[in-house]
């Protein structure tokens, strides 16, 4: 695949319901959406395109943060923002991520982390955004990039989109997100119908030569630790289950 150039371009001012210029005089500027989740696949640029025309270059600014606490945008990125009314589902989620990295986004990335499981749950995007990749480590703004080894059976596809399964989600949740960021999204995930307890107790200890196992173990008890259990799963909350991909 050839290399993807001028993916964000500056374009028109805001759109029609979107936020005006800001209140030091500044203002938005959208970017146009050429081949943007491309590097992903064909199908994953067919659907980004609604997604990239609402993609806007906002400054790191107090007005841009009043802007995000109103409600009026979400930051995705350093510098890259949407309208919420993007992210209502799992595959705009994931699409607006890849949108957001732009000409940065690689064929070998894969969404994970606390962004995979904001991918599947919504709220606020993390930050800084995860990804992992099987190639040697790179630096991209506003992202943490780890290497790792996948196995074909845990990654899938929302989209288009790469995406850690929802299982190994949690075990990386569990092994490198510090507690207060693990917690919320690890007991989201098991009510939500995405993860069992026993599915991932299961996971953990077969892993016996992993860094960190031991400490993830002790984790995952403490977090599900005094939660009523129905058949390996937390008992339902009537939340929705696993997202249709």
């Amino acid at each position: 695949m050839e290399p993807l150039l001028d993916l964000a371009q500056p374009g028109p001012t805001a759109r029609h319901g979107s936020p005006g210029p800001d209140r030091d005089g500044g203002g938005s500027q959208h970017l146009v959406p050429i081949g943007l989740c491309a590097a992903w696949s064909r199908h994953a640029a067919e659907l980004a395109v609604p997604i990239g025309t609402a993609l806007q270059r906002w400054e790191e600014t107090p007005p841009t943060r009043v802007l995000v606490a109103d409600g009026y945008l979400t930051r995705l990125l350093p510098g890259r923002y949407v309208p919420p009314d993007m992210l209502r589902s799992a595959v705009h989620r994931a699409l607006a991520l890849g949108c957001a990295l732009g000409a940065q986004l690689q064929s070998h990335h894969v969404i994970a982390g606390p962004s995979a499981a904001w991918v599947l749950l919504g709220g606020e995007p993390p930050a800084p955004a995860e990804l992992l990749s099987s190639a040697h480590r790179g630096e991209v703004a506003g992202v943490v990039l780890r290497t790792a080894r996948l196995r074909p059976d845990e990654v899938e596809t929302i989209g288009g989109t790469p995406i850690t399964i929802p299982v190994r989600t949690a075990m990386d949740l569990l092994r490198f997100s510090p507690a207060p960021v693990a917690a919320p999204l690890l007991r989201g995930l098991v009510r939500s119908g995405h993860i069992e307890v026993d599915d991932v107790r299961d996971r953990l200890h077969r892993m016996h030569r992993h860094p960190g196992v031991q400490s993830a173990r002790e984790r995952w008890e403490q977090i599900l630790g005094g939660q009523p259990v129905e058949s390996g799963a937390v008992t339902p909350t009537g939340l929705p289950s696993a997202v249709t991909r």
